[in-house]
């Protein structure tokens, strides 16, 4: 994946792209959505688009890593600040939020989250934090501090119960995405589940 532009006419014509593009996935859907037509309305060569997202699935992914460090990461910094606030209602709000759409309209939110579990390395480098798997890494991290408040089971591997719960919360609520449902609806049922067996 390329890197972000540094200087500001890359970094504009990369948003005029990004804007572009959405705005064709949202009235001519992802599928009938032609490059030629989204550099078109950026006024960018063939080039540029190239050189920023590879493919033009790439932009649904720039979308959510954005929402990720827009909204997901600063809603965990604000709960952990607080520690009146459970780590299950954080890792609950958390998920919630990711699943809910802000800059876009919801069903092309769930089609881009879609896109994210078929492609977490691409999510990964554009999230840009440094970690293999952003939301497993931050849900580890809420699991670590919930040892550390006693509310999580002392014995639990952080990463892995992170793993378990991001992937059994998450995938019923791709899948119900997918169908065209409510993906955050199955979100608080999973995660009642699979707390069970962590706190």
């Amino acid at each position: 994946m390329p890197a972000p532009p540094k200087q500001a006419r890359g970094v504009e014509k990369r948003e005029r792209l990004y804007a572009a593009a959405l705005a064709r996935f949202e009235r001519d859907g992802i599928s009938e959505t032609r490059v030629e037509d989204v550099i078109a309305d950026a006024g960018v060569s063939w080039a540029t688009f190239f050189r920023y997202f590879p493919r033009k699935e790439d932009v649904l992914i720039e979308a959510i890593a954005r929402h990720f460090r827009q909204h997901a990461m600063p809603l965990v910094e604000k709960a952990r600040a607080d520690r009146r606030t459970r780590v299950r209602k954080t890792v609950g709000r958390l998920l919630v939020a990711l699943l809910t759409a802000d800059e876009m309209a919801q069903p092309l939110h769930n089609q881009a989250f879609i896109e994210v579990f078929s492609n977490p390395a691409r999510f990964a480098v554009m999230v840009g934090n440094g970690h293999p798997a952003p939301l497993i890494g931050l849900v580890a991290e809420l699991l670590d501090e919930g040892r550390r408040r006693g509310e999580v089971s002392p014995g639990l591997d952080p990463g892995f119960a992170a793993l378990t719960v991001t992937a059994g919360a998450m995938f019923p609520a791709v899948q119900a995405a997918a169908a065209g449902a409510e993906p955050a609806v199955s979100i608080g049922p999973a995660l009642d589940l699979l707390w069970s067996g962590i706190g």
